[in-house]
């Protein structure tokens, strides 16, 4: 690396730190005060690291950023590079191979931690919960590789093996998983005939950004069948975008009523009330667990809070921030938690989860796995009456009938 590229880069970084600074925060000498460290570390790597024509300087900016975040203790804010955030593209596809798991890192263990196995899955059908800590990927241990060359280690070509070690509680488990074709669906459906009617099954894996219109078109198709009551299936649902939530909460509440509230450290609080719907208002149970996460909260929460449902299961996972994704100069993404979200009845439940009306114990819930595996990839799927969740559902409704 010669001189004149030394120079062009500090000039951009000191510009890059402190510009918008003197613009914008002059007086804040307290916080020019704890970035100067920052550009110095960077000055003196450039001025007078032995081996400096070896370095990847971008890299080394990486790992800066990488670090400025995982140094907030929040494993929900996090940053992507130029090569990550485009990785993270080929989920939005809807089609990559690999294990199925919902993951973000933390930064207490040094691992990568489950937020939610997809449902059908290798990681799923493994038996890989919400909570886990992956430790080991093969023979490489997490804490010595950056979150994206962990995630892209899980990632590979369909039919191959991957081992992974991980931490649950205090136990150590080992899993040899096989990778395959992860077909995103968002949306499945089924029917169950009982002695009081038919009862459609819906079970929505994610919400990202075709989920709504794709649960409405399903909706509409369970409906016509004329059912007497409907399983919501949020199971193992990792969440996805705000707006997506809040569609989908109206497909379900009287135009009018509050889904989510977003309370943020600067701005405004937000209030997102359902836009109403013509759908039946028929009786609705909600399945959940531990994996559902985020916006997949924000809906049980709405109906519960609105008295809309009856929420089955287990105690969500608790994810109630909002992160924003603030693009870089570099081409990287800074995600930063910038709110959190408030039940209807104003609960932050952010690392608290929420309770269901009734729960399915925890004995029953390890039967979900032992269970004949549905074909993920298909929208219709003929549903498990003996799954511990779905056969508590039908008893609810059957009693209430």
């Amino acid at each position: 690396m010669n001189k004149k590229r030394i120079l062009t880069i500090i000039s951009v970084l000191i510009l890059a730190l402190f510009g918008s600074i003197f613009l914008t925060a002059a007086t804040d000498n307290q916080f020019q005060k704890d970035l100067t460290p920052l550009a110095e570390t960077l000055y003196y790597i450039l001025n007078y690291y032995y081996d400096i024509d070896n370095v990847n300087v971008d890299k080394v900016i990486d790992y800066g950023i990488d670090g400025l975040i995982k140094g907030l203790g929040d494993d929900f804010s996090y940053y992507y590079n130029k090569e990550m955030y485009e990785e993270q593209s080929i989920e939005n596809e809807g089609e990559y191979g690999g294990l199925g798991i919902e993951v973000t890192y933390d930064s207490e263990y040094k691992a990568i931690k489950v937020i939610s196995p997809m449902y059908g899955t290798p990681a799923w059908r493994a038996g890989i919960k919400a909570g886990d800590l992956i430790v080991q990927i093969d023979s490489t241990p997490v804490k010595n590789v950056s979150y994206l060359e962990a995630v892209s280690m899980m990632r590979g070509k369909p039919g191959t093996k991957v081992k992974l070690t991980i931490l649950r509680g205090e136990e150590v488990l080992n899993f040899e998983l096989v990778r395959e074709v992860i077909k995103i669906i968002p949306v499945k459906y089924g029917f169950i005939e009982s002695e009081v009617g038919r009862i459609g099954y819906v079970r929505l894996t994610r919400f990202n950004q075709p989920s709504a219109t794709k649960l409405e078109e399903i909706l509409t198709k369970v409906y016509d069948k004329g059912v007497v009551a409907l399983i919501f299936d949020l199971r193992d649902n990792p969440g996805g975008f705000l707006d997506s939530a809040v569609e989908i909460g109206s497909m379900f509440l009287d135009a009018g009523k509050l889904i989510v509230t977003v309370e943020p450290r600067v701005g405004q609080i937000e209030r997102y009330e359902s836009k109403g719907n013509n759908f039946p208002k028929v009786p609705i149970v909600v399945l959940v667990n531990g994996g559902s996460a985020s916006a997949a909260e924000i809906i049980t929460g709405a109906l519960k809070d609105n008295k809309r449902a009856v929420i089955i299961g287990q105690k969500t996972f608790g994810k109630g921030s909002v992160q924003s994704g603030f693009p870089l100069s570099n081409g990287g993404v800074a995600f930063i938690t910038i709110a959190h979200y408030k039940t209807p009845n104003g609960n932050d439940i952010h690392k608290v989860g929420i309770e269901p009306d009734i729960w399915v114990t925890e004995e029953a819930t390890k039967l979900v796995h032992e269970a004949e595996v549905v074909d993920y990839t298909k929208e219709f799927t003929e549903v498990d009456v003996n799954d511990p969740y779905i056969k508590r559902a039908l008893q609810y409704i059957i009693e209430k009938k």
